[in-house]
């Protein structure tokens, strides 16, 4: 299959960038656990009283600041990702409730992973560009880590320091750990498949995208 324009790969990667925005805030106002890079995000919020979103961008700096020094410059995409995503995670973060009642809470974390799930397929099947993390994770890869090693590195680092923080690990925090891996390794081969994009080992480097 012959691939998507660039145009057209572009509109998606947006939609897919700020449709993790709004999965991570229906995880956040859930109260339930979020997934292992964002336990960070909400560890540093709470330290500095300041929003998710803003936080991301504390997190996605210092990642690309590594990333550079290791010898993987970012890209436009990796910073405007960055950015639109944390822009996102505020903004819905403003317009979303947040339940009390367990039932609300649950299908509101079901939602959340859903839709994380399906943007992180999105961006990675565009091949626009990779995330702060994903571009991290490369460059570890770089120095002759095994990717597995490095993905794994890079989300118990952030786990850990999100923990030290106070952020909002949970059991949905387990079931983005668990359950991540065998999604993508459905919806990127079909994704990738439909937008005649030609990915290298998809699966793992998808994992980091958020």
């Amino acid at each position: 299959m012959p691939t998507a324009s660039l145009p057209l790969r572009i509109g998606l990667y947006v939609l897919a960038i700020t449709s993790v925005g709004f999965g991570v805030a229906l995880m956040v106002s859930a109260h339930l656990g979020v997934a292992p890079n964002d336990v960070m995000n909400t560890g540093v919020a709470k330290a500095l009283d300041t929003g998710v979103g803003t936080a991301s961008w504390v997190t996605s700096s210092i990642a690309m600041v590594l990333a550079w020094v290791m010898g993987r410059r970012p890209r436009i995409a990796t910073v405007l990702g960055g950015v639109i995503v944390g822009l996102s995670i505020n903004q819905f973060m403003k317009l979303l409730p947040e339940p009390h009642a367990m039932v609300p809470r649950i299908v509101m974390l079901s939602v959340g992973l859903f839709v994380v799930w399906a943007a992180i397929t999105g961006v990675v099947a565009t091949d626009v560009g990779a995330g702060p993390l994903e571009l991290l994770m490369l460059a570890i890869i770089d120095r002759g880590v095994s990717i597995s090693v490095a993905r794994w590195g890079i989300e118990l680092g952030l786990l850990t320091i999100g923990l030290i923080l106070g952020g909002a690990a949970g059991v949905g925090t387990a079931v983005f750990a668990f359950c991540t891996g065998p999604v993508l390794a459905v919806t990127l081969p079909w994704a990738s498949h439909r937008l005649g994009t030609h990915l290298t080992q998809p699966t793992d480097v998808a994992a980091t995208a958020t």
